[in-house]
């Protein structure tokens, strides 16, 4: 969690998502239309399409999560300070830091109170002033565990309080029986009735002066307050907040907490186990706090457990904050330490690892898909994570667990990446808005995403939680994410957790004090989300004044309609239901409005708040979506859904059971081999189809050859080929394939026209029409659903149309002498004729070669400058020295797809890919087309972003 954001691609997207924003302006009550098919759905929604990281930053956990009340228990925060702090001398006694009677190796130091005074009416012993004073409620429970050993002869008991700081005594008792031995003692304080709800309290320990001229040593001294469950030690009402959204996952140990800034401070998991006593603890020095890890590695997945949230494993990938990488040959030993510690999280009670974490209070193992390798590498300045460091522990990894899927913390090339993890933060709400259609055009090939971090960082030096304004903003970006669940696995607010006495962080989703704790308006859009999604995204389409929305179903026909209107004034809206047999004649309306600049604090926690209503619905109703707002409909619908797939585009046909594996004609036989964005240009081109509407029935699909236009997957004799068409019914039959939800339970499943009881199944790395038992060996039941899904993936051929390498000039469609050219290295284009100057003509040729980040799409390079290649930068296109770096290869790569205004080539841009080469005016920008900027104005797009190919101006 640092900025800048990550690098790359994403870190272009938070640079120019400025020039995307359009802030919204107040205007008369704009109508619009919102169409939704409930009969059809486009993706699921993932199990962890929402969560947290949770890592110590703000006392999140040191003086937040962690249910010990009392600050420095184990003496050791800021060094040797003597006394210890946040400790004071109370009566007649003095304090000290004392190491010369040792707990244990692990907790040296103790605190040491000195009885001077002989008075038996006074008291002498210590006071702990927690972490910005000690919370108090009324009739509650107080569990007191600490270690004790006093001078030979101390007589009395040891009386323990809750006391304010002006003396007032909320609860008390006494422990007896402190020997010399250092011994441990439990106790419980009970506060009465009358007790305030206050922070303004203190924890005391005292004796009384019969005890004049003797000691007492004090280690590990805890109070835990209310928690969430009997184990865990996890504070109740930040625990309950957090399973109050419903979490997927918790990432954990998130952050910079997990590197420190140096290697002796980073997370060191095996010192966060086994009883709190032995724990030393560390320096925080991410977030500049001392931690003792009495909330350690089982405490994180206890959390994630007690959340009903599975844990996001964060390891340690041998990178500290100051820029240090582990070199290679002293990695191993952290590899192993991350092995041991998966070992710890998911290892049966017969292995070491597991064996201890029964030991530890927990004997089943807990769930786990997802490992993360390092947190933000793409800090280091070195390139050792791609090279060596991401390899090592990838290997290792997938070596012992080959079911774990690997996230990494920045893009790599040396090994796969089952996902990437993403962090957005940016303090302007429209610019962070315009990120709602990030994923709207992602590669459908590549990894999936976690958005590990995001927000909008418009906190105020007095609160540090957001606004309205930006959390209707994170509203817009997660309604993408869901609508692209296919490509977003899910997404985390960060930091979840401050403390609001002192925080590191600008803008934070849950703010807390001793006492008490409160949900930001980014708290209310998380749980509004987490509570109105459904399991399936639904295609809906919005006209009108432009509005944000996603809809989702469940599969009991429940649908939720979630809509964000940034424009400040509210919205009339035409709804429309369509594909559902019957719509229930009331909706449930849940809605967060309000002031854009309001912001909730600990003194006032619901000046934003959601609201809940009911309204009249039906197939088709109106409904005004409040300005400011972000509301979700519930609406109850019987319908049955199916998957629909958009068509006319480039798509792989990915399995989903065992190694990732593309469905490949081989002698026109389908089969199933690897295929990556590394393989050769006839592997990649003859792996992608163009998915077609069903040449037997448009309501289902057809696989038309990218490398053999005119021939299908057709099945034959309960195999799969590629043939010829020949316009007949029986071929179109054939060479038809209805879409279902996966038969694995995720993804699709392709049932064959003629015999909708056989699917296209991978069996052998052959692929066969097969039913779940038969005949055929094909037809073997065993893994026969995992094996019929299918993950459509874009194609791995990029281009949907061919352009032949070599020297050419690009015109704009339509025109008969404006081309594209080059001047002060900017894009641009004029007219050029054979009289014009020799240089222009030079400045309007270039060569096209294939493309720097991928061979199925294109460059274009200078004649003139034949380092120089063209390429967009803040989606202006210039002309560029080639860097050698994936970023500037991803900018200067164009896929060649069918002219958007008819005859001729269209150029897309292969990181931004609703984006075009387009001629505005003179300037040659990449745009969508949809409005927002001059260079994305619709009229006339067609035309302006489509390119004839001619010969070249300049030998």
């Amino acid at each position: 969690m640092r900025f800048p954001s990550r690098l790359l691609s994403v870190a272009s997207a938070l640079a120019v998502t400025a020039a995307l924003s359009v802030a919204p302006t107040a205007q008369a009550a704009p109508s619009a239309t919102l169409d939704v098919d409930v009969a059809h759905t486009t993706s699921a929604v993932n199990d962890y399409q929402f969560g947290h990281i949770v890592e110590d930053i703000n006392h999140s956990v040191e003086g937040g999560l962690s249910a010990n009340v009392v600050r420095n228990s184990t003496m050791k925060e800021n060094g040797n300070a003597n006394p210890p702090s946040h400790w004071s001398a109370v009566g007649g006694g003095t304090i000290s830091g004392d190491d010369a009677t040792p707990l244990n190796p692990a907790n040296a130091r103790s605190l040491r109170i000195d009885v001077t005074d002989d008075d038996p009416a006074q008291r002498a012993g210590a006071a702990n002033s927690g972490f910005y004073g000690i919370g108090v409620r009324p009739n509650t429970a107080y569990q007191v565990s600490f270690w004790a050993r006093a001078s030979a002869g101390l007589t009395g008991p040891l009386t323990l309080s809750l006391e304010s700081t002006a003396g007032a005594v909320h609860a008390e008792t006494t422990v007896t029986g402190v020997a010399p031995e250092w011994r441990e003692f439990t106790a419980t304080l009970n506060t009465g009735a009358s007790a305030p709800v206050s922070t303004d309290n203190r924890f005391v320990v005292t004796t009384t002066g019969h005890n004049a001229g003797k000691s007492v040593w004090l280690n590990v001294v805890r109070v835990l307050g209310p928690t969430f469950a009997p184990t865990g030690g996890i504070r109740k009402d930040l625990q309950q907040k957090l399973a109050d959204t419903k979490p997927g996952f918790i990432r954990v140990p998130g952050g910079n907490y997990l590197e420190g800034v140096v290697l002796e401070n980073r997370f060191k998991w095996k010192e966060t186990i086994g009883k709190v006593e032995d724990r030393p603890g560390h320096q925080n020095d991410a977030w500049g706090y001392w931690s003792t890890d009495q909330f350690g590695l089982l405490s994180y997945l206890e959390m994630a457990e007690q959340a009903g949230a599975e844990p996001i494993l964060g390891v340690f990938a041998g990178y500290t904050l100051n820029g240090q990488a582990v070199p290679q040959d002293q990695l191993a030993p952290y590899v192993q330490e991350a092995l041991d510690q998966i070992e710890y999280v998911i290892g049966d009670v017969s292995t070491p690892w597991g064996a201890k974490r029964a030991e530890d209070g927990h004997p089943e193992p807990f769930p786990l898909k997802y490992v993360e390798i390092g947190n933000e590498d793409w800090f280091d300045p070195t390139p050792s994570y791609n090279t060596y460091r991401y390899p090592m522990f990838y290997d290792a990894i997938k070596a012992r667990y080959p079911h774990l899927q690997i996230i990494a913390s920045m893009g790599v090339t040396s090994r796969p990446m089952d996902v990437i993890d993403d962090h957005y933060y940016n303090g302007n709400p429209d610019a962070f808005a315009a990120l709602g259609s990030r994923y709207d055009s992602a590669d459908r090939n590549g990894p999936k995403v976690l958005v590990g971090e995001y927000g909008v960082t418009n906190g105020s030096g007095s609160n540090p939680t957001g606004t309205l304004s930006g959390a209707l903003a994170e509203a817009v970006f997660l309604a993408g994410t869901v609508r692209n669940s296919d490509v977003v696995l899910g997404s985390a607010y960060a930091p979840a957790l401050t403390s609001v006495d002192k925080w590191q962080w600008s803008s934070n989703m849950i703010g807390f004090n001793a006492v008490s704790s409160y949900g930001s308006p980014s708290y209310h859009v998380v749980k509004m989300f987490g509570e109105g999604t459904g399991d399936h995204v639904v295609p809906s389409t919005l006209t009108g004044t432009k509005l944000d929305q996603v809809a989702t179903r469940e599969a009991d026909g429940t649908v939720y309609l979630t809509v964000v209107n940034r424009h400040a004034a509210p919205v009339e809206t035409q709804v429309n239901v369509k594909g559902a047999r019957t719509v229930g004649s009331k909706a449930a309306v849940k809605t967060l409005t309000g002031d854009p600049n309001a912001r909730n604090s600990i003194t006032a926690p619901d000046t934003v708040a959601p609201t809940e209503s009911q309204v009249k619905a039906g197939r088709s109703f109106v409904h005004t979506f409040p300005a400011n707002s972000m509301t979700v409909l519930t609406l109850t619908t019987k319908s049955t859904a199916s998957p629909l797939l958009a068509t006319d585009r480039s798509v792989s046909l990915r399995t989903t059971a065992g190694p990732d594996r593309t469905l490949t004609p081989r002698d026109d036989l389908a089969v199933t081999s690897p295929v990556t964005a590394t393989s050769d240009s006839p592997t990649k081109l003859a792996a992608t189809f163009i998915l077609r509407r069903g040449l037997a029935d448009p309501n289902c699909y057809s696989f038309e050859s990218r490398q053999s236009p005119g021939h299908y997957l057709r099945g034959s004799q309960a195999r799969v080929r590629q043939d010829a068409g020949d316009g007949s019914t029986a071929f179109a039959q054939e060479a038809t394939f209805c879409a279902t939800y996966g038969n694995s339970g995720s993804e699709v499943s392709f049932s064959w026209y003629p015999d909708r009881n056989r699917f296209l199944r991978t069996y052998d790395n052959e692929v066969w029409l097969a039913g779940n038992g038969g005949p055929l060996p094909s037809d073997d039941p065993a893994n026969w659903a995992a094996d019929t899904t299918w993950r459509i993936a874009d194609g791995w051929w990029r281009s949907r149309a061919d352009v032949s390498p070599g020297r050419v000039s690009l015109k704009v469609a339509g025109t008969s002498d404006q081309f594209l050219r080059h001047s002060s290295n900017a894009g641009f284009v004029s007219a050029i004729t054979g009289s014009s100057p020799e240089l222009d003509k030079q400045d309007a040729t270039f060569d096209i070669v294939p493309g720097h980040a991928d061979s199925s799409c294109y460059s274009l390079r200078s004649r003139n400058f034949p380092d120089h290649y063209l390429r967009h930068r803040g989606f202006r296109v210039e002309l560029a020295a080639n860097d050698g770096s994936p970023l500037f290869g991803a900018d200067s790569t164009f896929c060649a797809q069918p002219g958007n205004g008819g005859d001729g080539v269209s150029w897309q841009s292969i990181n931004f890919t609703d984006r075009y080469l387009r001629a505005v005016g003179n300037e040659v920008w990449i745009s969508h087309g949809k409005g927002g900027q001059h260079y994305d104005d619709p009229s006339g797009w067609g035309r302006d972003s489509t390119w004839t190919v001619s010969s070249p101006w300049a030998p």
